[in-house]
C-alpha cells in the first residue's frame, strides 16, 4: 500500500509539472496569435492592451479548463488498470 501512495505522489508531481509546462506553452501560443491578429488588423491602438484583453478573455473561456484533463485522464486510466488487474 505504501508503494501505491509513493507512486501516486510522484505521479501527481509529474502531472503538475506537465500541467504547468502546457499552460505556459499554450498561453504563449495564444499571445503570439493575438499579436499576429493585431498586426493584421492594421496596428490600431495599443498592442499590449489588445493582447492583455485577449488573454483575459481566453482565461475566462472553457479552453484553459480543458488542461485539467492532464490530471483526470491519467487518473481514470490508472484506476481502471488497477481495478482490472486486481479484481478481475
Amino acid at each position: 500500500m505504501l508503494g501505491f501512495f509513493r507512486f501516486f505522489l510522484f505521479g501527481f508531481a509529474g502531472l503538475t509539472v506537465l500541467y504547468l509546462l502546457l499552460t505556459i506553452y499554450i498561453r504563449s501560443l495564444m499571445r503570439e496569435r493575438l499579436e499576429d491578429e493585431w498586426a493584421e488588423e492594421g496596428e490600431k491602438g495599443d498592442r499590449d492592451a489588445y493582447v492583455e484583453a485577449g488573454l483575459e478573455a481566453y482565461k475566462a473561456s472553457f479552453r484553459p479548463k480543458l488542461l485539467l484533463l492532464v490530471y483526470i485522464l491519467p487518473l481514470i486510466a490508472f484506476c481502471a488498470i488497477f481495478f482490472i488487474t486486481n479484481f478481475m
